[in-house]
This record gives structure tokens, C-alpha cells and sequence, in this order.
């Protein structure tokens, strides 16, 4: 087994720690300094790097980036810090970073991780690009597998849950195998009727069937040297399965009331939230067409099994509307984050995303609580969109931008210092702040504290 390797400057912590890797029987180096780590890397390999942030001669971050550019560290990193920021944190786990632990450090909390990471990791996840799909382990294999497939696949099938993001998975896979003007035609099969779907699929010539007035190109020729993503396909008809399987197999069409085979150049990506192994035992799927697109699966989680993602893409979505409406910012808070990952998401990412937005419509402070995500029995479907429309349409007055950023501090601190019942050193510490900033940015903002 490789030794972990681990950088920490404050000789006691050091020491607790190596005293625990030794009663574990887990061998390790311990440097003390940055260049002292970076050295060690160079020269041995490790199982996994365990950091502090603040050091004498170098950060932990600065010392992860320099290794991830140089191609010094290909095993999970665990950053240690008592100094924190959620800032701080998002970048590191964009870089690639495994975890960020806060001091006082949990040593049966850090163990348990090492252990966690160390096991099975014969290809860890360790990626300087950023994130988009989210930052759990369970996306980022996904995301890795994406780019490392490049444009060596034909054909990919992507299962998971309603909501999991399976479109968004099939437009990176796209992006990585084409040429950026590359065609990318989303198809929802069960969206189309089922008197449809071939002509839709296929294509028809002028005058095939009664309302053909003219030819009309099916989704199959407009993802000519593309991808074409047929979402939902276990709710194609037998026919429609048999007609996918040739041209699959033969890589051209024939329109409806054609006799010339078109000539094609795709790739295809199917996904399903049904299990079509069980469609196949029960006839309603083909079997051969079924062992065709399944030559690469690729299962997406549902957001419940990836906690980490979920505040990642609050954040995401909370950056959006910030965005969108620079003049109505909205903030989350901790306890909110620790609320939002408590939820069963039986809607996934899509349903996070409607929550999300409804909260920022819906709430009129900057900073978003537990409660603005709850949805009270008496807001019914026409209460929100009123709400919606008045929100979206009603014109905001033009303030000083000196002015409007004194009263969203105002109104954040406010609200933290509620939050911590008026603890200023708690509010401070959460805030990232020393009490003394705090107390004199009450008196300067004339926040009460009684």
C-alpha cells in the first residue's frame, strides 16, 4: 500500500495525527512545508494527500494546483482547515479536491474518509477542469468517463430517474465526440403520438399519407454527423423498435413513402427511467435492439445518493438568478444548505431547480431560509403564478449602487444575527469575520442587537 501523504505545519496536530495513522497501520510521510510536500511528490507516489490550508511558505490550495498543472498528484486530496470559507471550499472541490474538513479535526471522521477514498481507487477522480454536472464522486466518474470516451462511442444509453439530468449528461458526451457546429437533436418519445412517431422519426416524401404536403426530413437526417438523443425510448411501438434496430444496424433510412435509402453519419444516445431489462422479459422491448444501444450504460444516481451535489447546484442556481436579477441578489445560509440536503428530491435536479426559483420569487429578503422552500397547502397554482408575475413585472426604483449595497448588508446581517439569536461571536464566526468587524459594522449599519 502507498503512504498517505500528509502536510501539516502545527508539530501537536501533526503529531496527533501520525500517532493515529500508526495505531491504524497506515504508513505515511509527513511534511511539514510546501516545498518540502512538493518535493516528496516528486519523488514517491501516495494513496492520498492530507493538507492544511494555512502553511508557512506556501497555501494548501496554492501547493494542490501547482501538483494538479505538474501532474505531481493522481490520488483523492482531503483539505484540514480552522480558517474556512465556503469559498474556498467550492474551488477546491471545482480543482478536483476529494473533501474539506474543519478544525477541530474529527479523527475517526478523517480516518473513515481515508479509508473510504483509499479503497478501490485504482482510477480516482482527480480533474483541474471545471465541474458541470455537479461535484460528487458519483458525476465526476461520469464526467471523467465522458471525456475519456471522446469520440470513440456510437452509441450510449443513459438510465436514471425522472429529473437526474440524463439530457444534460448526453450534451456533454456530445460536446467531447463532435465538432462544436455538430448538430445535437433531442427527440422525447413519449412525447410524440404514436401515430407519429415513424413519420417523425423516419422522415415521409410529399403526398405518403393524407396532410403530407411536402417532404418533411425525420429526426434521424437532422442529426446527420451529430447525436441524436431519443429520451424515453421504452415508449416506442414494436414497429418503430424494429425500424430503429435497421437503421442502426445499417446506418440509413428510407423515408415513408420513399424508395431511396439516405445514407447517415450519428450517434445516438437513448435514455430511460424505466428499467427495460424487465420491458424485455415482458415483450414490450426488443431484445436485439436492446443488447445494440446498451453497448455503453451509463446510470446516473438520483440526487438522494449524492448529497454533495446538492448544494453545488443550489449554488449553481442561486448564481443564476443573481445573474438574471442583479437587482434582487439572493444568499443562502448554512442551515439552509444542511435543510435543502435533508430533502427526499423525489423530482431530482429539476425538482431542486423549480424549488430554487420559486424561493427567490417567492421570499423578499436577500437571504433564503429553510422555511422559503417549504410550500404552505394554501398556495395553489394560480397564487404562485400571480405571485410570479408581479415579481417579474413590477419596477423596481433606481437606487445608488453605494446605497443598495448598504441595505442588502444590512438586511443579510440582520438576518444571520437573528439566526444566532444576537450571538455576535457566533454570527461572526459563520460569517468568516473577527467579532470586532462585526460589532463595528452594526454600529455603522445601525443594527440593533437587543
Amino acid at each position: 500500500m502507498l503512504p498517505i501523504l500528509l502536510i501539516e505545519d502545527d508539530l501537536i496536530m501533526g503529531e496527533s495525527i501520525c500517532d493515529r495513522f500508526m495505531l491504524e497501520g497506515l504508513p505515511f510521510k509527513w511534511a511539514k512545508s510546501a516545498y518540502e510536500s512538493l518535493a516528496l511528490m516528486k519523488e514517491h507516489g501516495f494513496s492520498c494527500l492530507i493538507s492544511d490550508i494555512r502553511l508557512p511558505d506556501m497555501s494548501g490550495e496554492m501547493i494542490f494546483n501547482r501538483a494538479t498543472q505538474n501532474g505531481l498528484i493522481n490520488y483523492p486530496a482531503v483539505f484540514i482547515t480552522g480558517y474556512g470559507t465556503q469559498q474556498q471550499a467550492d474551488r477546491l472541490m471545482t480543482l478536483g479536491a476529494a473533501d474539506y474538513l474543519l478544525k477541530p479535526l474529527d479523527l475517526e471522521q478523517l480516518i473513515s474518509k481515508i479509508n473510504l477514498l483509499i479503497a478501490g481507487q485504482n482510477h480516482p477522480i482527480i480533474s483541474s477542469k471545471t465541474p458541470t454536472l455537479g461535484i460528487s464522486r458519483e458525476i465526476l466518474r461520469l464526467e471523467d468517463m465522458a471525456a475519456k470516451l471522446a469520440e470513440e462511442w456510437t452509441s450510449i444509453m443513459v438510465s436514471g430517474e425522472s429529473g437526474v439530468g440524463k439530457e444534460e449528461l448526453a450534451r456533454l458526451l456530445h460536446r467531447h465526440a463532435n465538432p462544436s457546429d455538430a448538430p445535437f437533436v433531442t427527440v422525447n418519445c413519449g412525447a410524440i403520438p404514436e401515430a407519429l412517431i415513424e413519420a417523425e422519426l423516419f422522415g415521409y416524401e410529399r403526398g405518403s399519407f393524407t396532410g403530407a404536403a411536402k417532404a418533411h426530413k425525420g429526426f434521424f437526417e437532422q442529426a446527420d454527423n451529430g447525436t441524436l438523443f431519443l429520451d424515453e425510448i421504452g415508449e416506442l411501438t414494436l414497429s418503430a423498435q424494429v425500424r430503429l434496430l435497421r437503421v442502426l444496424q445499417e446506418q440509413e433510412i428510407t423515408r415513408i413513402g420513399g424508395e431511396k435509402s439516405i445514407k447517415l453519419k450519428f450517434r445516438l444516445i437513448t435514455a430511460t427511467n424505466r428499467d427495460l431489462r424487465e420491458e424485455v422479459r415482458s415483450g414490450r422491448f426488443r431484445e436485439d435492439l436492446y443488447y445494440r444501444i446498451n453497448i455503453i450504460h451509463m446510470r446516473i444516481p438520483p440526487l438522494r445518493e449524492r448529497p454533495d451535489d446538492i448544494a453545488w447546484l443550489t449554488r449553481l442556481f442561486i448564481d443564476r438568478w443573481n445573474q438574471a436579477h442583479p437587482v434582487s441578489p439572493r444568499m443562502l445560509s448554512e442551515p439552509t444548505l444542511t435543510y435543502l440536503k435533508e430533502q427526499p428530491w423525489r423530482g431530482n435536479v429539476r425538482e431542486l431547480k423549480h424549488a430554487v426559483e420559486r424561493a427567490c420569487l417567492l421570499t423578499a429578503h436577500p437571504l433564503l431560509r429553510p422555511s422559503d422552500f417549504e410550500i404552505p397547502d394554501q398556495l395553489s397554482t394560480d397564487t404562485f403564478i400571480e405571485n410570479t408575475t408581479i415579481s417579474l413585472t413590477t419596477p423596481l426604483p433606481i437606487v445608488p449602487l453605494a446605497d443598495f449595497n448598504r441595505e442588502q448588508e444590512k438586511r443579510y446581517l440582520s438576518q444571520v444575527l437573528r439566526h444566532f439569536d444576537g450571538n455576535v461571536g457566533k454570527a461572526a464566526a459563520a460569517l468568516g469575520i473577527s467579532r470586532k468587524t462585526l460589532w463595528e459594522k452594526t454600529k455603522k449599519l445601525a443594527i440593533g442587537l437587543d
